[in-house]
């Protein structure tokens, strides 16, 4: 009698799905397969939604694998590395969709109660609708993601992929809302009653048009709204400038032990030597700042801010897909760290470097261009995208060097964008030049065995390839130009930096020799840049790097109104205020810092006294042409081949 009421129980179950449709369909058969055997309502949500998992381990893993080709290019050599990384992340989402189906189903049945029929419905199709839309939401993020925020920039692609998500998404709901409907029966069979229960499954392809429209209207919406957007322009300060008649020349120099700035014995290396041994500054160093991160270090040079208010802190990030802000990878807090470790594992991140989007205030070459003057700014940290905001204005930033090596068209690289194709067609003698002075500064130099002499050229050239296009650009002479020169720094943190094989006492101090010698290349490099013409103000900027535990950065003056001898302890954030000060510009009273005033000539100090501005206003967000292919991916492989993210 105990098995012919069970074979009732499972007939009536079948007879009562059947008759509401949900058996019509092959993939309605496929997931409530476990409902039409004599089985446990717990036993059937587990059973369906190991089958509602399977199916979205088949849909969303080639669908990930897909966009993840996208985003690295480099990952999927042939098709059994498709074939691999689509089981990987469909083993991924399969668990997940099936963990979530169960619990839902589960719930379903507990809320339904006595009135399974009744209440039944309406539980199950809110479950699958959250299941189809949690689907889309994220698929849509994951598109947006896998294509660094492409968006309808690429219009076809973009709908045929959100297509895919929406009936992606809705198979997913239906099923969920089936296998929770059919648990919540199965529980409640005899419960309640029949004469008014009705198909679930529409049998018009109407209703489901509509819900596949409005998921692909809210699909569009949603990516158009987490797109990155450029912030409306903020009008200028108005800045009354008192020219001085000078015009200013910073030399920033990454790497320079403080230590191993003086003349050497032999007499090489006089002019740096003199420039940052004669009227000069220490820079105290940032004590929180304990991995010397390049990004946070120049970026507090360039505003005159701490890294607290001009928000660079850390060169390597995560940026999360439809977060315009990032997530640091070291120093982080517990939180952090959790968030990036769970948007890592679902791949809704994706690796970035620091940019002027998180900059939030203006660097001294910003104040400078607002106040009419002529700018040029070649390769400091944090400047792509660059700014196209001011007249006389010419940005260089962190990746030009990159794209005019790679050519197309610009991604706000150079700015402004009339000067690409210039540089464009003269890169190859630009390039050339550089090398010819960077091997002709490295003469008579000995830098030791083959690996090490190898590391030292490719940073001599990155230095003269960086100075070669200030020169380019700067014709005529800008009132402020800057550039940046990493090579010691990272011919330092190649050589000596953590993770470097234990070296023998003999080849640690054949290294050490051969980066001394360094700056001898540089001085023979730099030697007509850093000699001051009339009327001009070479700065000479420099920071001890990466390997070095502490130790201080150098400003040094070199020019007419340098105070001679003169020697100062400042900070960081005072050298945006000097070079701010010798241009003529009012200081912002927001500014922590403060001009050196005396580093420079008792005359200059008197007939130009320190002025005061309110403010300088927010940095300048006039984004320069970006028709071209992001350079996101290869400027992380870049970086990652100098060692400055892992």
């Amino acid at each position: 009698m105990a098995e012919k009421s069970e074979q009732l129980h499972v007939d009536e179950l079948r007879q009562r799905l059947r008759s509401m449709g949900y058996l019509d369909a092959g993939v309605n058969r496929f997931v409530l397969g476990p409902a039409t055997e004599r089985r446990q309502p717990s036993t059937i949500a587990l059973l369906a939604a190991v089958r509602v998992g399977a199916l979205a381990a088949l849909l969303l893993g080639p669908a990930a694998a897909i966009g993840l080709n996208g985003r690295i290019p480099g990952l999927i050599t042939g098709w059994r590395d498709a074939v691999v990384i689509a089981i990987y992340l469909g083993l991924l989402f399969g668990a997940a969709v099936t963990l979530a189906t169960i619990v839902t189903s589960l719930a379903v049945a507990a809320l339904a109660a006595d009135r399974a029929a009744e209440y039944a419905r309406r539980l199950s199709r809110a479950a699958g609708g959250t299941m189809a839309v949690a689907s889309l939401a994220y698929l849509t993020l994951w598109w947006r993601s896998a294509n660094a925020g492409f968006g309808w920039t690429a219009p076809i692609w973009t709908a045929f992929a959100l297509a895919v998500a929406v009936g992606i998404s809705l198979l997913l709901g239906h099923v969920t809302a089936s296998a929770a409907f059919a648990v919540a029966i199965a529980r409640h069979a005899a419960g309640a009653p029949r004469q008014n229960e009705t198909s679930l499954t529409p049998r018009s392809w109407m209703p489901t048009a509509f819900a596949a429209i409005v998921a692909f209207a809210g699909a569009a919406a949603l990516l158009v709204i987490t797109a990155p957007r450029e912030p409306a322009a903020a009008s200028r300060i108005p800045l009354a400038v008192v020219s001085s008649g000078l015009r200013v020349k910073v030399i920033a120099i990454d790497g320079v032990d403080p230590a191993g700035v003086h003349l050497p014995a032999d007499g090489r290396g006089h002019t740096l030597s003199q420039a940052l041994t004669g009227t000069r500054a220490e820079l105290a160093p940032d004590e929180s700042n304990s991995s010397r991160d390049p990004a946070r270090v120049w970026t507090t040079i360039a505003t005159g801010q701490p890294p607290a208010v001009h928000g660079v802190t850390e060169l390597e990030t995560r940026r999360v897909a439809g977060v315009q802000g990032t997530i640091a990878t070291s120093g982080e807090s517990g939180l952090s760290r959790s968030i990036r470790g769970a948007t890592d594992l679902l791949r809704l991140t994706r690796p970035s470097v620091a940019s002027g989007r998180e900059r939030k205030v203006k660097t001294m070459w910003e104040v400078a261009a607002d106040a009419g003057l002529r700018t040029v700014v070649v390769n400091w940290w944090a400047t792509w995208p660059a700014s196209s905001g001011a007249d006389g204005a010419i940005m260089l930033t962190d990746r030009a060097l990159l794209r005019l090596d790679r050519g197309g068209p610009l991604d706000a690289e150079i700015a402004p964008a009339s000067i690409y194709d210039r540089l464009k067609q003269r890169w190859p003698a630009i390039r050339d030049t550089a090398l010819a002075h960077a091997h002709a500064a490295v003469e008579t130099l000995d830098w030791g065995p083959p690996e090490t002499r190898a590391v030292l050229m490719r940073s001599a050239e990155l230095d003269a390839m960086q100075l070669e296009l200030m020169r380019e650009v700067s014709e005529p002479a800008p009132d402020l130009a800057t550039v940046y020169l990493p090579g010691l720094d990272i011919a330092q943190h190649t050589l000596l930096g953590p993770g470097q094989t234990p070296l023998a006492p003999s080849e640690v101090s054949i290294r050490v020799d051969a980066l001394r010698d360094y700056n001898i290349f540089l001085d023979r490099l730099l030697s007509d840049v850093i000699t001051p013409a009339n009327s001009e103000v070479v700065i000479v900027l420099t920071e001890p790097g990466r390997v070095t535990p502490s130790g201080a950065g150098l400003l040094g003056v070199a020019g007419k109104v340098a105070a001679a001898g003169a020697h100062v302890q400042a900070r960081a954030v005072d050298a945006a205020p000097t070079v701010l000060h010798l241009l003529g510009l009012p200081i912002s009273r927001e500014l922590p810092g403060t001009p050196m005033s005396s580093l420079f000539s008792p005359d200059f100090v008197r007939r130009y006294p320190v002025r005061q501005i309110a403010t300088y206003g927010p940095p300048s967000i006039q984004t320069s042409d970006r028709s071209g292919q992001p350079l996101d991916q290869e400027i992380i492989d870049r970086l990652r081949s100098l060692g400055y993210v892992k």
